[in-house]
């Protein structure tokens, strides 16, 4: 088969990984029409250009996709990744296809006009059996969160991201020389190779990823225990004197020390304040997002260390996102760390953070109380480089905003009231009619 030719063929691969993997997960609408564009060029270049080069062309697109998810992930690894599962899913797809078709006419096994008869046939076969492919790997994605776990790795592993680059290539471009020599057995081999590493890899990654989950999930429930086995003495001890408290009140009353009696009901009440306080923690755990699990309990972490006064309620398990995990998680991050700093120049710090889901609805709030001195107009506020801190950039609002304005679904509010500082955002939920979309 002319090179020209199998780049057509392949542009249309690509053209069902933009829009049957990438999108929305890790690239926007824009940028997979650019992608798409660019697929576009390729597949009318290879038709009207009969040259071997042309097939570089398809290092172009891979560059380019590879510098949007980099850029939007600010990490190397996830887009090697992504290139080497797209090119496994494409060797598996053209092996019992198309390279059989070809491997067999070149050994001679079959008549040229045979040859040309089938071609388009074992073309569309080879379209279906990718498409396939990809509706598998989206539903092992769905099953077991690939892309939540792997979108997050804290480290950007470039090193690694060169070597699997490498891997890829070498073994890729073997592959294409055997089906051109009519050699069966380095086909299977250099595809092995292309499809074994990515396999090991990705497996390794997600054995990672679940390793760190479980150890931010014990020492959740670390921290939950805790804090309950501190309760429990305190109320032992509460128990025992309670009695002489009350007495002591009592007396007081009797007596009608009424500044003494108020004084020794507010040391009552703060002394059982730390029992009737609920545990944050465990209202966290209740989450079932790794990543929106640890932001929280980092984030409450610091709050308690600063003496802030918290407000959590959770009414969902922040599941089932319509939004891409990185993007969520930036976005409730930047309304998180607002929120702290706004605090900090308070002299009652409070901060209010309400997750509520229905079954369509996701909705995320974060409440904070902020210097009321500190006269600035909503608009100047939202604007970029703009902070009331110095020696901040002051992008956090802006960058909220940019993020969801990708997302034509999700809507959000920011207002300021009484002495409080609003922002929240809803955005839908993958519902079982949205989940095969």
């Amino acid at each position: 088969m002319d090179k020209s030719f199998v780049t057509s063929i392949i542009a249309v691969n690509f053209l069902q990984m933009i829009w049957l993997i990438t999108y929305k997960k890790l690239l926007t609408l824009r940028e997979s029409l650019i992608l798409s564009g660019f697929v576009f060029i390729q597949f009318i270049l290879a038709i009207f250009i009969s040259n071997s080069y042309i097939a570089f062309s398809q290092l172009f697109f891979l560059a380019i996709q590879f510098m949007f998810v980099a850029r939007k992930l600010n990490n190397w690894f996830i887009p090697s990744l992504l290139i080497s599962i797209e090119n496994s899913l494409i060797l598996l797809s053209w092996i019992p296809t198309l390279d059989t078709w070809d491997i067999l006419h070149i050994n001679q096994e079959i008549s040229d006009q045979t040859y040309a008869k089938y071609l388009y046939l074992f073309i569309i076969l080879q379209q279906l059996l990718l498409f396939f492919l990809i509706i598998l790997v989206r539903y092992l994605n769905r099953r077991f969160a690939l892309s939540n776990s792997i979108s997050l790795l804290p480290k950007k592993y470039k090193l690694l991201s060169i070597v699997m680059l490498l891997l890829l290539f070498l073994p890729t471009s073997l592959k294409q020389f055997s089906v051109l020599n009519g050699d069966p057995v380095s086909v299977l081999y250099s595809s092995g190779i292309v499809i074994g590493c990515t396999v090991i890899i990705t497996l390794n990654v997600l054995l990672a990823t679940k390793y760190n989950n479980e150890k931010q999930y014990i020492e959740l429930l670390s921290e939950t225990y805790r804090q309950e086995k501190e309760k429990v003495t305190l109320s032992d001890e509460f128990r025992q004197d309670y009695q002489n408290l009350l007495l002591s009140l009592n007396s007081s009353l009797e007596q009608k020390e009424k500044e003494k009696a108020v004084a020794l009901l507010n040391n009552i009440i703060d002394y059982s304040d730390p029992l009737l306080t609920p545990n944050l923690y465990k209202k966290i755990s209740s989450i079932s997002n790794p990543p929106a699990r640890g932001l929280l309990t980092s984030f409450l972490t610091k709050c308690l260390t600063a003496t802030i006064d918290i407000d959590l309620q959770v009414t969902d398990n922040l599941t089932d996102l319509t939004m891409n995990i990185v993007d969520f998680i930036r976005c409730f991050s930047i309304l998180l760390n607002n929120a702290y700093e706004a605090t900090e120049q308070t002299e009652h710090p409070f901060i209010g953070v309400f997750i509520e889901g229905t079954q369509e609805f996701l909705t995320i709030e974060v409440r904070n109380t902020y210097n009321e001195e500190k006269k600035v107009s909503f608009q100047t506020l939202l604007q970029n480089n703009f902070s009331t801190k110095a020696g901040h950039q002051g992008k956090g609002l802006y960058i909220f905003m940019t993020i969801l304005d990708q997302y034509p679904e999700c809507d959000y509010t920011i207002t300021q009231k009484e002495n409080q500082f609003i922002a929240n955002f809803t955005l839908l939920k993958n519902t079982d009619e949205r989940r095969y979309l």
